[in-house]
């Protein structure tokens, strides 16, 4: 019976906690490559990701979505998997990533300060493309790296040509 109560009053804390919360939801997951296309035609054939965009050329970055075609993916709003080339020397972990887009990013930071992350570099705005964004760098009680990213109201994803 008291490890029922235990249990119960765990949930409602978690359910109490939740509702506190911005809204949060996985954006993107960056991946770190000495070959960024290579590594892109490895996640198209291991796992049907399609290229939506890249950035330079050649690509230093290769942003994929999944979807039975490019279009199709170029249109969908899965969370996106950016295969970004790490520099010479860099370690391994220093730059894959989860991205979250979140609803309050001022709600979020506090919440995972409060959680026990570590603020890696504070609320900065900036554009990605045409769109105006505001982010923020976290790193976790582990030390894995956390990108937040609050879109402009009304969009749920990074648009991309």
């Amino acid at each position: 019976m008291r490890r029922a109560m235990t249990v119960v009053l765990g949930l409602t804390a978690m359910i109490g906690l939740a509702g506190a919360h911005a809204d949060v939801a996985v954006l993107a997951v960056r991946l770190g490559a000495q070959d960024t296309v290579a590594l892109a035609k490895f996640y198209e054939a291991a796992f049907g990701l399609k290229e939506i965009d890249h950035v330079g050329q050649p690509p230093t970055e290769i942003i994929m979505r999944y979807g039975a075609t490019v279009a199709a993916a170029k249109a969908g709003s899965s969370p996106e998997f950016l295969v970004a080339r790490r520099g010479p020397g860099a370690a391994p972990d220093s730059m894959p990533h989860a991205i979250f887009h979140v609803s309050n990013i001022g709600a979020t930071v506090a919440a995972a300060k409060a959680a026990g992350a570590t603020v890696k570099s504070d609320v900065a705005s900036t554009h990605i493309g045409s769109m105006p964004v505001r982010v923020a760098m976290l790193v976790d009680p582990e030390g894995n790296v956390l990108e937040l990213m609050e879109l402009p109201k009304g969009v749920g994803r990074l648009r991309h040509p």
